[in-house]
């Protein structure tokens, strides 16, 4: 167990770190706008519909032409969640809700298709790849809980060659509960054999706060600023700079 500084603060007997991937270690706004509007018009294609229906669809994901809710459906939200979102809009257009989810899982997975991965589209933070080693040099143990796939999470550490760093790693699948539901964090930390109260949880997301709070694990940090949002409402612990996050012998 060590010490753990954010900025001035400093948190005792931390056993381990999970962070969140999506917006906190992964830089993913650029990719996640485009994979927005390509879903909302392929799935308003398809289904016969409008501009409108794109709009509506976009909203549900909260996705604008300049920026991206950073607590909203695309950001924070499983693959499912946002199927389940785009589908909700086109019954609400009229769509037969028969055919509507077997549509919309056509349509995402004919977007990612087209694409092809999504590590390469969304690089880590600066200073990502240098904070991870520092820690990892500590007696901390290190892990990334994230709401995108297994697949994605595992894309995204061994593309940039931060495995390396990380001791343990969970997507949220299908079949998972999704944050802020404490499990996957459950499961995570008993792989890293870290209690859950002496862990803390970065992220940059409400689902990231209320998944610490849920879990009653050591703390929530958020990150701000650099990351292209503000601080989490209600976060205590705030990040400016990755350098602000270091371990030591506490503050007296």
């Amino acid at each position: 167990m060590v010490w753990v500084r954010c900025g001035q603060r400093w948190i005792a007997d931390v056993e381990a770190i999970v962070f969140d991937k999506d917006g906190t270690l992964a830089d993913s706004r650029g990719l996640l706008q485009a994979m927005a509007l390509a879903r909302a018009n392929a799935c308003a294609a398809t289904a016969g519909l409008g501009d409108e229906i794109v709009q509506a669809m976009l909203t549900c994901f909260g996705v604008s032409a300049d920026k991206i809710d950073p607590d909203g459906l695309m950001a924070a939200g499983t693959r499912e969640a946002n199927e389940q979102g785009a589908a909700a809009v086109l019954m609400k257009a009229g769509y037969p809700q028969a055919q509507v989810s077997e549509l919309v899982a056509k349509c995402f997975a004919g977007v990612d298709q087209h694409r092809g991965g999504k590590a390469a589209y969304t690089p880590p933070f600066e200073g990502t790849a240098t904070m991870l080693e520092r820690l990892h040099r500590s007696p901390l143990r290190l892990g990334v809980l994230s709401s995108d796939s297994p697949a994605y999470v595992e894309e995204f550490l061994q593309h940039y060659g931060l495995l390396p760093w990380i001791d343990e790693w969970q997507g949220t699948g299908p079949e998972d509960s999704p944050k802020p539901d404490p499990s996957l964090l459950e499961q995570v930390c008993d792989r890293l054999q870290a209690s859950l109260h002496r862990t803390l949880v970065v992220g940059d997301s409400w689902a990231d706060l209320a998944l610490a709070k849920q879990a009653k694990a050591a703390g929530f940090i958020s990150v701000s600023a650099p990351w292209g949002r503000s601080p989490v409402p209600g976060a205590s612990l705030i990040l400016s700079q990755w350098s602000d996050l270091a371990t030591g012998s506490g503050s007296g």
